[in-house]
């Protein structure tokens, strides 16, 4: 995705890069070691991507683009740190997790670490719409991590839940990114509002796409074992229909199996889902979220960046990592 827009915004992709390097640098060495982990593991840079490309499609010509964008990747990765923690996850992005090479109590305390910085740019935009939408959007993303964690013990969840926690979790910082862009940018009310509604159906449309990848993805693109969700008891969309289109039997089988969170048994849930038309139906809820997303960016002024824009939803619909 990145190779693709290089050409145009490559100073800006260095600048990130070397942004979040600086940002999370400390005088503490841990600190530093251990966030720098993560953060120079790789990643899409989606949700920074999304932020600069709008920014740019809006006209924006300042200096606090770089800032914004680095706030947000690091929201996201305290995101991910704090996420392994409470999923006990092994890996992430290929690699071992940070409570797994370290422990829970650095992934935790890293985390917060990772938070408070981002903050710290924020804080140096002296914007207070911008600031409210980082914190706004911080704060629904940290509720939708308790609304998951609340739904642990349940042996399936509803799909109003699947969508809320993944509007949540997901979809909201796409919306902040590319919202906060927009304000910066100087934009009316109406294309800031048409910027975050966009952001949103990609970034529902971005885990949809995610979630089927736990099952149908290649782990040399995706960086991610496949069945990681499955193994570790997450029912997603792609279960979530298959359990409403197949049999009794199958219904049990797929909840029985997940229960025991045992990687042997995926190839049958796998059977089952191909064998159910769930992959057909969810892919078209997928791109139901591609088109209203296109819809929206086609209010934007045409330019270049519109296009890249237009190019990376699309490829997210078809995204195989």
């Amino acid at each position: 995705m990145k190779k693709n827009i290089n050409s145009i915004i490559a100073t800006e992709l260095k600048n990130l890069e070397e942004s979040l390097s600086k940002s999370i640098s400390s005088e503490v060495s841990l600190a530093t070691e251990v966030s720098t982990y993560l953060v120079n593991s790789g990643g899409k840079r989606i949700r920074p991507l999304i932020c600069i490309l709008t920014a740019k499609a809006l006209g924006y010509k300042g200096n606090k683009l770089t800032q914004l964008a680095s706030s947000i990747e690091l929201l996201h990765t305290a995101t991910l740190i704090h996420d392994d923690v409470v999923d006990e996850s092994s890996s992430r992005r290929g690699k071992e997790s940070i409570h797994k090479k370290w422990d829970n109590a650095h992934g935790v305390l890293v985390g917060d670490f990772v938070y408070s910085k981002a903050f710290q740019l924020m804080a140096g935009l002296r914007n207070p719409k911008i600031i409210k939408i980082l914190a706004d959007s911080t704060n629904i993303i940290s509720e939708g991590e308790v609304l998951q964690l609340s739904l642990k013990n349940k042996a399936i969840i509803s799909e109003k839940d699947y969508f809320e926690i993944i509007g949540r979790k997901t979809a909201e910082l796409f919306k902040a990114a590319s919202q906060s862009a927009a304000v910066l940018s100087g934009a009316s009310n109406e294309v800031i509002k048409t910027a975050g509604d966009f952001a949103y159906s990609l970034g529902i449309a971005f885990q949809i796409q995610d979630d089927l990848l736990d099952y149908f993805g290649n782990k040399e693109l995706t960086g991610k074992k496949i069945g990681k969700d499955f193994e570790e008891g997450k029912i997603t969309l792609p279960l979530l229909r298959t359990i409403e289109l197949t049999s009794n039997q199958n219904k049990k089988t797929i909840l029985k199996l997940i229960s025991k969170k045992d990687s042997s048994s995926l190839s049958k849930v796998i059977e089952i889902i191909k064998g159910s038309g769930a992959l057909k139906e969810v892919q078209e809820i997928c791109n139901s979220y591609i088109e209203d997303c296109l819809s929206k960016v086609s209010l934007f002024p045409d330019s270049i960046y519109k296009i890249k824009i237009q190019n990376i939803v699309k490829e997210v619909s078809e995204r195989k990592g």
